[in-house]
């Protein structure tokens, strides 16, 4: 079963004041934060649906191998409509999805892992009778979402639906805070330094240089859903040099082509994943996976104590 995310990243704070997507905790941005915890549990197919000062966000996030989506009205719309954006585009792709607003950055990857073992179509993580985020949809619900133009955002198109919410129980404070305020910004710093310590795990393929890793597998999705290669260096947020580098840095390396070329035309001609490209794409990502999972155990048996890992391993 496949999962997505979409991120929404695509307003300005009129409370904050500032713009809340790109503001640090510790030495990462919130919607990094975000990212980060979706790829920590497996999630490959992650939206950022941007809007306000897009391409600056674009270009602080373009080595993480996500795909950027705008939303132009964004001064206009709800939040709701950046969801739509990202649900379009992982419509037919994804048999589940995630939706995170930007600054919903420290849930906890326990709290995605008890929404993934559900099979429920709409689960929503709840403490204190407050929803909180990342939502996960079925993929048959998107229709129906994307279809809505009723009042109340996303909660609306929720409850507009003849389906009941599976309200998850957690203990997930960082899955409740969003940065409205600077008071709850100020609530994520010390939820944040509480979880300091933790594992990262980044997998490369490598010949005589690095030449295959996530932003290389996030090219070849998006090559295979747009049908060339600008496109997808547009939607990742890199330079159609940059696009090509990375494609023929593993080609060289590998020996075979991944991308199939039919020059010409607009957009400098068409392109799709050739199907040795396919096979390595499901074998690398099924290997990330595996890495991931076992490195979190090894992590967890090691480390087990979070009071002991932020206090006592000077």
């Amino acid at each position: 079963m496949r999962t997505g995310a979409v991120i929404a990243a695509a307003g300005m704070s009129t409370r904050m004041k500032q713009f809340k997507q790109m503001m640090k905790i510790g030495d990462m941005m919130l919607t990094e934060r975000v990212i980060v915890n979706f790829r920590k549990c497996g999630v490959r197919d992650i939206v950022v649906v941007t809007g306000y000062r897009s391409e600056e966000l674009r270009k602080s996030l373009n080595n993480l191998g996500v795909t950027f989506l705008e939303n132009r009205n964004y001064e206009t719309t709800q939040m709701l409509d950046s969801a739509k954006i990202g649900f379009d585009f992982l419509k037919g792709r994804c048999d589940r999805v995630f939706f995170c607003p930007a600054d919903v950055a420290l849930f906890t990857e326990h709290t995605v892992h008890e929404e993934l073992s559900r099979e429920e179509p709409l689960i929503i993580p709840v403490s204190r009778e407050k929803w909180g985020h990342p939502v996960l949809i079925d993929a048959g619900l998107l229709p129906d979402i994307l279809r809505y133009e009723g009042e109340g955002g996303l909660k609306g198109a929720f409850l507009s639906m003849d389906i009941v919410p599976y309200l998850l129980p957690v203990t997930d404070e960082g899955a409740m805070i969003d940065a409205d305020t600077q008071t709850d910004f100020e609530r994520l710093v010390r939820l944040h330094d509480q979880r300091l310590m933790r594992a990262e795990v980044r997998v490369h393929l490598a010949g005589k240089q690095h030449f295959f890793g996530q932003g290389t597998a996030t090219l070849l999705r998006l090559v295979d859903r747009l049908g060339n290669v600008r496109d997808a260096c547009e939607k990742m947020g890199i330079s159609y040099s940059k696009g090509w580098h990375i494609i023929k840095l593993a080609e060289d390396e590998l020996g075979y082509r991944i991308i199939e070329r039919k020059p010409g035309g607009r957009n400098g001609g068409t392109a799709s994943v050739s199907e040795r490209g396919r096979r390595l794409l499901a074998l690398y990502e099924e290997y990330v996976g595996q890495i991931e999972e076992f490195a979190k155990k090894k992590y967890d048996d090691i480390f087990p104590d979070a009071d002991w890992r932020r206090e006592n391993i000077m």
